[in-house]
């Protein structure tokens, strides 16, 4: 039998695992406050510390919560927004709004007014929660633009003047979740969670838009159910786990993993932010972490810029560990026997590099997960090695995220892995991934003609990936259709694959590969401010004025490319970069809330660092 990578916590001799089963996510909710009322269901930072909330102080409070939602006339097939970071609150908000078969909206935190307003909107949401007064000024504005006001929920207790937009009911998540709750209350929350139907729409969830405006997949109560009776299982998440949640429960894979307590009893412990998560790791040390690859990219980043630092013998130390670790998780991979002189090495390398990685995860790290967008082969070689390992699935928020996942008996560096039960996976005459199966949505919501775009006339939804299968059987994702680089020399090219390989650099944060229709392909590049600053303390340099662009800076970004133009083809190098000032991100728009390129953004954005690469044989930039 293959040996496992596993290093940190080891559950094989617990209890075995309390899953409960039901026909919806309310009916989940029950069955488990049933059987595990007085134990921990979530571990939530108060005055500096985590402290645990129980399952009946969820039952208790959803309760309230919904009658309190019912009082404010809140019927089945009713909408109910939430715009707010991940939290306690968002979940018990989602737990009352289910109960009452009424359907979730999520809305990201991040989103602009604009944005706020189309869902808002489009989807005729009857009542908002809201994290903050910040947010809820977003909320105000809308609520003017649009010329129709809800009652809001605001989740933090509100400064001295909470609402400045039109006249609307306003009240506070904990005054309307307090107090004991009365058999009405009880009697009636039960019946109409018992009611809700596997066919009912549990959520609308709107895509991030990477094109165009979002559109609202339509999300059942089976699809979520679906996904987590299949996840569990591969990814054998019991009680016995503690996941730390900090992605958005707005973004699909975040939202399955805030319903996985229900179904398995795992503890769910909160992130502060993505800049406290370090220190929360180290505090509530979790056995389970659910992400996108750009947080793994920037922890890798982040390891290889500290050894960077490290004197000469202890950094050759820790690159020839690395090059142990791959050996030894490549033999892993292929099921081979380790021979005796690898295993003596791996130990060793294991003791001094990383066993110090995984005490960074809190040191019971048992398994993590990544989807969303393609992770580089060899991240996720350098974490199994390290006693993290982390299983990429592949999924979207049409299929309730992952409908592929590896599994830790059975996994394949730059794979996907192989489908979870109930999924059918195809791969079209193009290339194109096609899914069939109870995880992929209905429909988008108030829109026939984009539903009616990607489903074939057989029913299989047509993903715009582009797939295929390896010998073991594994999926693998090349690129999505539409973001394929076609060259003017007919060359098809995934700059996912390109964009990975840069970002393993300390130096550089992230980049966008650019040249379709063009004869060669270029790259616009951000870097990692921090590693570069203390690169030029290391060579006891003065730091320049226009240091991002400076000669030692620019020298740095080229060898980077030039290590990537050895791995690849020649038709995959990259000729010419540019370095830009300011980073992708949310916040200007030049990332959606899932981490993923908004390209068109930012080639318009940096259009004249594209032309000035191209010059007269630059082709429609």
């Amino acid at each position: 039998m293959m040996m496992g990578f596993t290093q940190g916590k080891d559950h094989s001799n617990l209890a075995p695992p309390l899953y409960v089963d039901g026909k919806s996510i309310p009916e989940f909710l029950l069955r488990r406050v049933d059987i595990q009322r007085d134990q921990r269901a979530y571990l939530v930072k108060t005055g500096g510390q985590y402290r645990p909330v129980s399952w009946d102080q969820v039952y208790r409070k959803v309760v309230k919560l919904s009658a309190f939602l019912h009082e404010q006339g809140v019927q089945p097939a009713d909408r109910v927004g939430i715009l707010s970071g991940s939290k306690l609150e968002w979940s018990l908000a989602d737990f009352a709004t289910l109960g009452l078969g009424a359907i979730t909206v999520p809305i990201y935190q991040s989103a602009s007014v604009e944005e706020i307003e189309y869902v808002y909107t489009h989807s005729g949401v009857k009542v908002v929660f809201v994290e903050d007064s910040n947010l809820a000024k977003k909320l105000a504005e809308v609520f003017q633009r649009t010329g129709r006001a809800v009652p809001v929920i605001y989740f933090q207790a509100p400064d001295k003047k909470p609402w400045d937009g039109p006249a609307t009911p306003v009240f506070n998540f904990e005054t309307v979740t307090s107090g004991p709750i009365t058999p009405d209350e009880e009697n009636h929350f039960r019946r109409s969670a018992l009611a809700v139907e596997p066919d009912a729409p549990a959520s609308i969830v709107y895509t991030s838009g990477t094109t165009g405006q979002p559109k609202g997949a339509v999300l059942l109560h089976s699809c979520f159910t679906s996904e987590l009776r299949g996840t569990a299982a591969l990814v054998k998440i019991t009680q016995h786990d503690t996941s730390l949640a900090f992605l958005p429960f707005a973004h699909v894979l975040g939202r399955v993993e805030s319903f996985m307590g229900l179904y398995t009893g795992m503890t769910i412990a909160f992130a502060e932010n993505i800049s406290t998560m370090p220190a929360d790791m180290l505090e509530a040390k979790p056995t389970f972490l659910a992400s996108v690859p750009r947080i793994y990219e920037k922890i890798y980043s982040k390891i290889l810029a500290e050894a960077e630092k490290l004197p000469a013998f202890q950094k050759r130390l820790f690159y020839w560990s690395l090059d142990v670790g791959r050996e030894y998780a490549d033999l892993k991979a292929a099921r081979k026997a380790i021979p005796l002189k690898l295993a003596v090495k791996f130990r060793a390398a294991d003791a001094i590099v990383f066993s110090k990685i995984r005490q960074k995860f809190g040191g019971q790290m048992r398994v993590a997960i990544t989807g969303g967008a393609p992770m580089a082969a060899e991240l996720t070689r350098f974490f199994f090695a390290a006693g993290v390992p982390i299983l990429e699935g592949y999924g979207l928020t049409e299929t309730t995220a992952a409908i592929t996942c590896n599994r830790l008996d059975d996994y394949g560096f730059g794979s996907v892995g192989l489908p979870i039960p109930g999924m059918e996976v195809r791969i079209a005459a193009d290339g194109e991934i096609l899914l069939r199966g109870p995880m992929v949505f209905r429909e988008y919501y108030n829109n026939a003609e984009a539903t009616e775009a990607v489903f074939t006339s057989d029913k299989w939804f047509m993903t715009g990936d582009i797939g295929e299968f390896n010998a073991a059987g594994h999926l693998r994702i090349t690129d999505r259709k539409k973001e394929l680089i076609v060259t003017s020399g007919g060359k098809n090219i995934a700059p996912q694959k390109l964009e990975g390989l840069l970002k393993q650099n300390p130096w550089i944060s992230n980049a966008m590969v650019y040249g379709d229709k063009q004869k060669y392909l270029v790259a616009l590049v951000t870097l990692n401010n921090s590693a570069v600053k203390a690169w030029f303390r290391e060579q006891q340099m003065d730091l320049p004025a226009e240091w991002s662009n400076s000669p030692q800076v620019q020298n740095l970004v080229s060898q980077s490319v030039k290590k990537l133009n050895e791995t690849v083809a020649s038709y995959e190098s990259l000729k010419k970069f540019r370095i830009v000032d300011e980073d992708f991100s949310i916040e200007n728009g030049q990332l959606t809330p899932s981490l993923k390129l908004k390209r068109k953004i930012i080639t318009h954005a940096y259009g004249h660092h594209l032309r000035d690469m191209y010059g007269q044989d630059g082709v429609g930039i």
